[in-house]
C-alpha cells in the first residue's frame, strides 16, 4: 500500500522554521549563559588583581619609607664613622696623666722641674713597624702636672724632654735611674747636667747697727749650689714586634 501524506508543505514548512529558530535561541542562550558567565568570572579575577595591586602599592609605599630611613641612617652612620676615623687618627692613644703622675712619682723631692715636653716622632725609616712621617710637638706647661692639647697625627711615639734643676749631680743621676728602671719611660738619656748657683733672699730683721727691726730685708742674699739639668727619654706606650 502506498501511504498518502495530507499534510501540506506549508505546514512542514512552518514546522522545520520553528525547529530551527528554537535551535537557535538555544545556542544564543548558551552563547549569552557563556558570556555572562566569562564576564563574572572576569570581573572577579579583576577585583582580586585590584585588591592585590593596592596591597603592593601600600608594601611599594611601605617599602619606600623602609628605603629612605635606611638611606638617613646609612648617611648618619657614614657621618659618624667619619668622625670616628679622624678620631682614630688624631688619638695618641697616651694617658697624660698617668705619665705625668710617674714623673712627680720619681721625681723626688731634691729636684724641681721647670720645663715638661711631650714631643710626637714618627717611628725611624729602618724601625721594624716602618713608619714613615713627620713629628709634631706636643707642649706642655712650665710646671710639672700641666700638660698642653695634643696635636699628633697618626701612629707615633713620644719623646719627653725634661728640664729642671737638682741639690746637686747626684740627685740627676738618682733620677735617671728611677726614670729608667719606670716601666713608664724607655731609652733615658741624660741630655746635659751643669752645677750653678741661685741666690735665696734671707729672711733677717736685723738693722746695719744689729737692732731687730721686725721687718724682713730682701737685700741680703744667701747662695746655694744647684745642679741644672736636661733628661730625654720615650714614653713606654709602644712595642717592638718581630715581622
Amino acid at each position: 500500500m502506498k501511504e498518502i501524506d495530507f499534510l501540506p508543505e506549508w505546514y512542514k514548512e512552518g514546522k522545520r522554521r520553528r525547529v530551527h529558530i528554537r535551535r537557535q535561541y538555544i545556542a544564543l542562550t548558551t552563547v549569552f549563559l557563556t558570556m555572562l558567565t566569562y564576564n563574572l568570572t572576569s570581573e572577579h579575577r579583576i577585583g582580586k588583581a585590584n585588591a592585590a595591586l593596592s596591597q603592593l602599592q601600600g608594601r611599594r609605599i611601605q617599602a619606600n619609607d623602609v628605603m629612605r630611613e635606611f638611606n638617613r641612617v646609612s648617611r648618619e652612620l657614614g657621618g659618624h664613622q667619619a668622625k670616628a676615623n679622624t678620631i682614630r687618627r688624631i688619638d695618641s692613644r697616651i694617658n697624660l696623666g698617668a705619665a705625668l703622675a710617674e714623673i712627680s712619682h720619681v721625681m723626688g723631692d731634691r729636684v724641681i722641674l721647670t720645663r715638661v715636653e711631650f714631643i710626637s716622632e714618627a717611628f725611624p725609616p729602618d724601625d721594624k713597624k716602618g713608619q714613615k712621617g713627620s713629628g709634631s710637638a706636643v707642649r706642655s706647661a712650665q710646671k710639672s702636672g700641666q700638660t698642653g692639647e695634643a696635636a699628633s697625627l697618626g701612629d707615633v711615639r713620644f719623646r719627653i724632654a725634661l728640664a729642671g734643676v737638682a741639690l746637686d749631680s747626684g740627685d740627676v743621676g738618682d733620677l735617671v735611674c728611677r726614670l729608667d728602671e719606670s716601666p713608664y719611660f724607655r731609652q733615658v738619656y741624660p741630655s746635659f747636667s751643669r752645677n750653678s748657683r741661685i741666690s735665696v733672699p734671707t729672711n733677717v730683721t736685723e738693722g746695719p747697727q744689729g737692732q731687730d727691726t721686725g721687718q724682713a730685708r730682701t737685700d741680703v742674699k744667701e747662695t746655694f749650689p744647684i745642679s741644672e739639668f736636661e733628661i730625654g727619654c720615650y714614653l713606654a706606650n709602644y712595642e717592638e714586634i718581630d715581622a
